[in-house]
């Protein structure tokens, strides 16, 4: 079983940078469908709740948002 923190983290990752790549106006289909949803996958078999997951991102997102305003 892969270790729940770690696959937690790199699904959150690939969600927040999915979420960079939209914003810069990226298609983001297949970024979503090779990276992001293994790394979900992989983290909700690692016992991570997926709402849990799609929370941290949002976090995580809102956070850069917020650091990156105006640049």
């Amino acid at each position: 079983m892969p270790n729940k923190n770690a696959a937690k983290a790199t699904a959150v990752a690939r969600l927040v940078e999915c979420e960079k790549k939209e914003r810069a106006g990226e298609n983001v289909g297949d970024f979503y469908r090779t990276k992001v949803q293994p790394a979900v996958n992989a983290a909700m078999q690692a016992g991570c709740p997926l709402g849990e997951i799609h929370a941290e991102a949002d976090r995580t997102y809102g956070r850069w948002l917020i650091d990156n305003a105006g640049k």
